[in-house]
């Protein structure tokens, strides 16, 4: 699959043996590389750069171009704007990239911001369409009408929803009653427990001195 063929809003790209800090004098170059998976290779950057022209003969030219746009040295980003130009005052914006670190993201045009944000609208809606249909009734005597109440819950759920069925409960219960009756004779005891250890402190203490 071709790059054209992919949405460039996914990609990214950054050249890991750049061994430069990037900085408006330097960013372009760095764009501009046969490697970057964003750069025409037919622009005129790449004309005027085999031909060794000075950068400022790209507004004699006519074509497609890469420029610095804005620079933000607070957070250390770069925009770069691919344009066509017409004329020295007339060019037309096609993307715009940002390089953040030295990596290098293509920005949404407003035809993706509106896309996406529409899907999201839609798919609210969608949910919200579907829960409202579930509280639709109809009733022979009635007609049509809406029920706000929470609908029964099915026999599986409220099985579920048991702790435990009844035949368990009885089982149970039947279990307590005979451990019950069995240990009843420790249940009814309320001294404490006597140990041999205690009983043999006993006798030491109680023992007359000789």
């Amino acid at each position: 699959m071709t790059m054209a063929n992919e949405n460039p809003m996914t990609k990214s790209w950054k050249d890991s043996n750049w061994n430069q800090q990037l900085n408006p004098h330097n960013v372009l170059a760095y764009f501009c590389q046969r490697s970057n998976l964003f750069y025409d290779k037919t622009c005129n950057n790449e004309i005027a750069k085999m031909q060794r022209l000075n950068p400022s003969q790209l507004l004699h030219m006519k074509g497609i171009e890469y420029t610095l746009l804005h620079v933000d040295e607070a957070s250390d980003l770069m925009i770069i704007r691919k344009q066509e130009r017409h004329s020295p005052s007339h060019v037309v914006p096609l993307a715009n990239y940002y390089v953040l670190q030295g990596t290098i993201y293509q920005a949404p045009d407003l035809h993706h911001v509106l896309n996406s944000r529409l899907a999201g609208t839609l798919f609210h809606l969608q949910e919200a369409l579907d829960k409202t249909l579930t509280m639709s009734r109809y009733d022979p005597n009635k007609g049509h009408y809406w029920s706000f109440d929470p609908p029964e819950p099915s026999k599986e759920e409220k099985l579920r929803s048991e702790p435990c069925s009844q035949f368990q409960k009885e089982s149970i219960d039947k279990l307590m009653d005979i451990l019950t009756k069995k240990y009843q004779h420790f249940m009814l005891r309320t001294g404490p427990v006597v140990t041999e250890q205690s009983n043999i402190k006993q006798e030491t203490k109680d023992e007359p001195q000789r």
